[in-house]
């Protein structure tokens, strides 16, 4: 039997993976619109996933540090340790990103649903340039995010030595 990641580890992973990519998408696209209440919404669903993805960022840490499934290494010395440096990326620069996150509601200040207020602080400048780190820090991370997804199809359709089945279901 081939060896797989524990059911928490690959739940955490997949939930990770469409949250953030859901949350860049927004990101990306949101600024486009014209201001509103549709766009104050989805600025707000942002905020709020920003919250989820910080939960779950939390309890991946915790749940591998303390109980999850550590598989062996494949492939050649380098790939091994290019996969090391691609996942410990993933893990660093995902939690710079939410960080600036939260900084950037804090210094922006922001209309939670046209409900809840958030104040935010009134220099235009350092709510820009924390803006600007924040959006620069998602973009590594969805370079990152490339890179990691690449190098998975290609274990799975190039090399066929099962890496991507170790993070999927049973069968």
């Amino acid at each position: 039997m081939q060896e797989r990641y524990d059911r928490p580890t690959i739940v955490l992973h997949w939930l990770t993976a469409v949250l953030v990519t859901v949350q860049w998408l927004i990101g990306r696209t949101t600024g486009l619109m014209a201001r509103g209440p549709l766009r104050v919404d989805i600025w707000s669903v942002h905020v709020l996933l920003g919250i989820c993805i910080t939960v779950v960022f939390i309890a991946r840490i915790a749940w591998r540090w303390r109980r999850g499934s550590r598989l062996p290494g494949v492939g050649t010395p380098v790939e091994r340790a290019a996969a090391k440096v691609v996942h410990i990326g993933l893990y660093v620069v995902l939690g710079i990103v939410l960080v600036l996150g939260f900084a950037n509601t804090i210094v922006h200040g922001f209309p939670l649903f046209n409900v809840l207020t958030v104040p935010g602080k009134q220099d235009m400048a350092t709510i820009l340039r924390v803006n600007a780190w924040h959006g620069l820090a998602a973009n590594v991370f969805a370079a990152l995010v490339l890179l990691h997804t690449l190098a998975a199809l290609a274990h799975h359709y190039v090399q066929r030595d099962g890496v991507l089945r170790r993070m999927g279901r049973k069968g």
